[in-house]
């Protein structure tokens, strides 16, 4: 049975501002800033997972990470990449992630992370195929979130007290904060999903464009989806989750931005396409007109 996720750590939630929840989110940003140029984690992306979990502590009333969890979390992220590597048969360094297996034994995480692996694959193993309809879209989504959340799950038993795999992914779907930042992660990964769309094709993977065999269609589902992740109507107004707030409403942005790009970007190779058409027929005619006048001539 799955404990409660209300722990001491979430009763002392600190009771400030928007200016002073903003104050915190800043501290955190700043303290993150050294792993920029440390050796893991190893993309800017997860030095933001980072901070953002720094300042969940902090907005909870609880001690900030540690240098040593800092590093510890960082090392789990880059495991986690790697494993998702390994599953999609992409090129991963086995000796990072052995390294990273070594430098997670005797910790919180590496407790887990058997459990945390075996999830992941099972996921993995299931994951729909591309090239569907609205129903594979629907099936595409749903295991892009279960991914994430098992992601976040992780992070949470790894930083908070008396947590569970099983009780952060419960926390992704009731607390707030964790629920925002399940939202984020979710925009940043259709941003990456648009992105990498042509490397998804070439793959076979699973993706919110690859998923239904319109790309027209795609894109139309995943700016419904990007406004689903991005709506605030069923978000509570807590004042010290602003800084997540504002983040929330960034992401969106561009995700939405990288969505209308692909649209243009479709819409110009397809008028490119027929532009490119059309020269070849009026090439062919000329060069056909051209032939039968020769041969007139040399008749003559």
């Amino acid at each position: 049975m799955v404990t409660s996720f209300l722990s001491d750590v979430e009763r002392t939630t600190l009771p400030c501002g928007r200016i002073a929840a903003c104050g915190v989110a800043l501290l955190s940003f700043l303290r993150g800033l050294p792993l920029l140029f440390s050796d893991r984690p190893k993309t800017p992306l997860r030095i933001l997972c980072i901070m953002a979990f720094d300042t969940v502590l902090a907005l909870r009333g609880a001690d900030r990470m540690t240098s040593r969890t800092r590093q510890t979390l960082a090392a789990l992220l880059d495991f986690g990449a790697c494993a998702n590597k390994e599953l999609d048969g992409k090129e991963f360094s086995l000796r990072e992630y052995q390294a990273m297996r070594r430098l997670l034994a005797g910790t919180r995480a590496g407790e887990l992370i058997e459990d945390y692996a075996d999830r992941l694959s099972n996921l993995e193993n299931e994951r729909p195929a591309p090239n569907g309809g609205v129903g594979q879209f629907c099936k595409a989504q749903r295991y892009r979130e279960e991914v994430v959340r098992l992601s976040l799950a992780m992070i949470a038993a790894t930083v908070l007290d008396n947590t569970s795999i099983d009780d952060g992914i419960q926390a992704t779907q009731c607390e707030e904060d964790l629920d925002m930042l399940y939202r984020i992660v979710m925009l940043c990964q259709i941003i990456d999903d648009v992105l990498d769309f042509e490397t998804d094709v070439a793959a076979g993977l699973p993706s919110f464009l690859t998923a239904h065999v319109s790309l027209p269609d795609a894109l139309a589902l995943t700016e419904e989806a990007r406004r689903q992740y991005a709506g605030s109507a069923d978000l509570l107004s807590s004042r010290h989750l602003f800084p997540f707030r504002v983040a929330l409403a960034g992401v969106s942005v561009v995700a939405k931005a990288v969505i209308f790009g692909r649209w243009l970007w479709m819409g110009i190779a397809r008028v490119s396409r027929v532009f490119m058409g059309r020269r070849t027929r009026v090439s062919f005619g000329r060069g056909a007109a051209t032939t039968l006048k020769r041969r007139k001539l040399a008749h003559e």
